[in-house]
C-alpha cells in the first residue's frame, strides 16, 4: 500500500534528484517531490512544504534534513546518513578533515574526475550529468566539514529511522553508530549493502518509507 503522507526526499552530494528514481517508483501512487541542490541544475530547489510530511535524505541530503526538516516534518528516514561527518576533537569517528579538504582541491582542480572517482567509490559507474555546479558542490562539500547536527537530532520531537549499510565506503558503520547514541542506535536497520541504498535495496527503503507513514496519525 502507498504511504499515506507526502513523501519529501532529499539526494545526497554529487547526485540529484533522479537518485529516487526506483524508490519513488515503488511508492506509486504516494504524494512524493524531490528536493534539488541544484549540484547539476541550473538552480535549487530547496523549499520543504508547509504540510504535514515525511522526510527522506539519503547521505548529505540527511544530514541537511536534521538540521531544516521544521514542524511540519512528522518523521524521517534517514539512510546512509549522519549527523556529523567530519572528525573533531569530540567526534574522533567522523572523517578527517584532510580528506575532505583533498575532495575540496581536486572538485576545484578536476571536477569532473573527482566526480567520478567519488561515486565509484560509493557504488555507481553510470555517466554524470553533463551541467555541474562546481560552486554548490564545494558548498555541499563546507557542510559535510562543518556542520554538526548532533545537538539537531537531540531537538528532534518527530520519530527517526535510520538505514546503514555494512559494507559501505563512505559512511563507514563505525560513523553511524557514533553518530546515532541510544534510543536510535538500538534500532538502526542495518542492510548488507554499500552506500547507495536507495539503488541497491531500494524495495527495503520503500517498505520503510511507507511503514513510518503508516505510524503517524496526520493532524
Amino acid at each position: 500500500m502507498a504511504p499515506v503522507l507526502p513523501v519529501v526526499f532529499v539526494h545526497g552530494w554529487a547526485f540529484d534528484p533522479t537518485f529516487w528514481n526506483t524508490t519513488r517508483a515503488l511508492l506509486a501512487p504516494a504524494d512524493t517531490q524531490c528536493l534539488d541542490f541544484g549540484f547539476f541544475a541550473p538552480k535549487p530547489a530547496l523549499t520543504l512544504p508547509t504540510r504535514p510530511y515525511i522526510g527522506v535524505g539519503h547521505s548529505l541530503g540527511a544530514l541537511w534534513l536534521l538540521r531544516h526538516h521544521g514542524a511540519s516534518c512528522r518523521g524521517l528516514v534517514l539512510i546512509n546518513g549522519f549527523s556529523r561527518f567530519s572528525a573533531g576533537a569530540d567526534f574522533t569517528d567522523g572523517i578527517p578533515r584532510r580528506v575532505i579538504a583533498r575532495m575540496h582541491t581536486g572538485l576545484n582542480r578536476a571536477p569532473e574526475g573527482l566526480l567520478r572517482s567519488f561515486r565509484q567509490r560509493a557504488g555507481i559507474d553510470t555517466p554524470l550529468p553533463p551541467h555541474i555546479e562546481r560552486d554548490r558542490l564545494d558548498r555541499g562539500l563546507q557542510d559535510l566539514m562543518d556542520m554538526d547536527c548532533r545537538p539537531d537530532l537531540r531537538d528532534v520531537t518527530c520519530p527517526v529511522h535510520v538505514m546503514a549499510g555494512t559494507r559501505d565506503a563512505i559512511a563507514p558503520a563505525s560513523l553511524t553508530r557514533a553518530c546515532f547514541p541510544p534510543p536510535i542506535l538500538n534500532s538502526i536497520q542495518w542492510l548488507d549493502g554499500g552506500h547507495l541504498l536507495p539503488l541497491t535495496h531500494a524495495a527495503q527503503c520503500a517498505h520503510a518509507i511507507t511503514a513510518m507513514t503508516r505510524r503517524i496519525s496526520t493532524p
